[in-house]
């Protein structure tokens, strides 16, 4: 069977000036347009924006738009290695922000965009097939998202609307693994989340100040959920084993939790909360090793703390302060 030759596709668009691999067209008059095309360029209100492409395979497409005269200093750089991979990136009113993309595969997918901010970074980078990846920027400053797949069916998705100085990041290692993290009227948040395995799930919601989230899933058909508003609450989940469920629900202040999960079908939950928006402080930790463990958690007011060791199989624990 002879395999169809597939021409890759590149497309990039700019409104304001921009720098890229041009070839002028050959002839006095296509000389004289492309002149005049290259002078209207340079002499818009934005400057030194640079966008690359290159391709290597068959089947592939890359889009790169820069929009808007005040978009200035943003870099786009795209690579792409294999067959029918997609990649498109997006700046609009963004200065001094750059995006860069990277895929080697099949069939991969990856989309981002950054609009109405300054100072943020996106980096992407899939290894294999089917994998698929979304990150947004919008109207934030000094902000920053990696994303890093390898394997198969992998779903990645980031946001962040909203804010300052985040940072946000997902590394997924295997197949049909899916996670996302939403950053949103966030400043000073950090989310990681780490997968390894099959059919992991993960979470991260923050919004609000200075929050710290970090998911760590290692094994199958593992769930793990983080949510946080308020300011400086941290949550640590870690999952090993087979379809063990998380879930931490953090509101108000400088609240802690860590979960720990080893075996298969274990299922924790902790939530921290103050008083009418006020108070938290609390500390909370659970550690489960075994099978059919439940665990529940729920801490309100100021300052509580418990923790709770499970072993075995079958064990169940409420705890309410």
């Amino acid at each position: 069977m002879i395999e169809p030759n597939i021409p890759n596709r590149s497309k990039w668009h700019s409104q304001a000036a921009r720098e890229s691999r041009i070839t002028a067209p050959q002839g006095p008059a296509s000389a004289f347009a492309f002149a005049l095309l290259l002078s209207m360029a340079c002499g818009a209100a934005a400057s030194d924006n640079t966008v690359e492409q290159h391709q290597d395979g068959s089947g592939n497409t890359a889009v790169a738009e820069q929009e808007y005269p005040s978009t200035s200093d943003s870099t786009i750089e795209q690579r792409q290695q294999g067959y029918a991979n997609s990649a498109t990136a997006s700046q609009r009113n963004e200065s001094d922000s750059k995006i860069q993309q990277q895929q080697s595969g099949a069939l991969n997918g990856v989309q981002v965009e950054q609009q109405n901010g300054s100072g943020n970074s996106i980096d992407v980078y899939q290894l294999g097939t089917l994998n698929r990846a979304t990150a947004l920027q919008a109207g934030v400053f000094g902000n920053d998202i990696r994303i890093y797949q390898r394997g198969f069916d992998n779903s990645a998705e980031i946001s962040q609307q909203g804010g300052a100085a985040n940072a946000a990041a997902i590394e997924q290692l295997g197949l049909s693994n899916s996670a996302s993290v939403t950053q949103d009227t966030s400043s000073g948040a950090r989310a990681l989340t780490h997968q390894e395995g099959t059919d992991n799930d993960s979470d991260i919601r923050q919004s609000g100040l200075a929050h710290r989230a970090t998911v760590n899933q290692q094994g199958n058909f593992n769930d793990a959920n983080v949510d946080q508003e308020g300011l400086l609450n941290e949550a640590d989940i870690t999952q090993i084993g087979f379809a063990n469920n998380a879930i931490i629900v953090q509101v108000d202040w400088y609240n802690s939790a860590v979960v720990t999960q080893d075996g298969y079908l274990n299922r924790a939950v902790i939530s921290q909360s103050g008083v009418y928006g006020f108070g938290g402080s609390h500390l909370s930790v659970v550690n489960q090793s075994g099978a059919l463990n439940d665990a529940i958690v729920v801490q309100s007011g100021y300052a509580e703390s418990s923790v709770v060791t499970q072993v075995g199989s079958g064990n169940s624990a409420s705890i309410v302060q």
